[in-house]
């Protein structure tokens, strides 16, 4: 599937709502608050990802869409392929996951598939979270 270009910002805000939002929508609030930006420029990106059809808002709470639920699981996989391969190469595990944050919204799903091939298809990142997470 072919999915939006999303900034870092953006790529946080639905990496977010995805982990935080198991059985209730996620409270803007919530969200302003984690990012360490006022509930208004929380709106303002949330409202971007709503044009891009990545999430639902109605009166302050945030769910994804399916779109926005299969591509944060996109970015939770490449996240966790790329902290194996930096840790399997000499980065410390706080290294790897600090790296990664700046890159994984931005690789192709094939080439983090291609990846994740040759790393053996582990199970678990380094932290130990399963690689392969299912959209909710």
């Amino acid at each position: 599937m072919e999915y939006p270009k999303v900034s870092k910002k953006e790529r946080d805000y639905l990496i977010y709502i995805f982990e935080h939002s198991k059985d209730f929508p996620v409270r803007l609030r919530d969200l302003a608050e984690f990012v360490h930006v006022s509930e208004p420029t929380a709106y303002e990106y949330s409202a971007r990802l709503a044009e891009k059809g990545l999430i639902l808002m109605k009166k302050g709470m945030i769910k994804l869409t399916e779109k926005g639920s299969e591509l944060a699981v996109s970015i939770i996989k490449a996240h966790r392929v790329l902290e194996m391969l930096f840790y399997l190469n000499g980065l410390s595990i706080d290294e790897s996951c600090q790296e990664c944050s700046k890159i994984d919204y931005l690789l192709d799903s094939d080439a983090i598939e291609k990846l994740y091939k040759r790393l053996g298809e582990p199970k678990s990142c380094p932290h130990g979270r399963p690689i392969v997470v299912k959209s909710k």
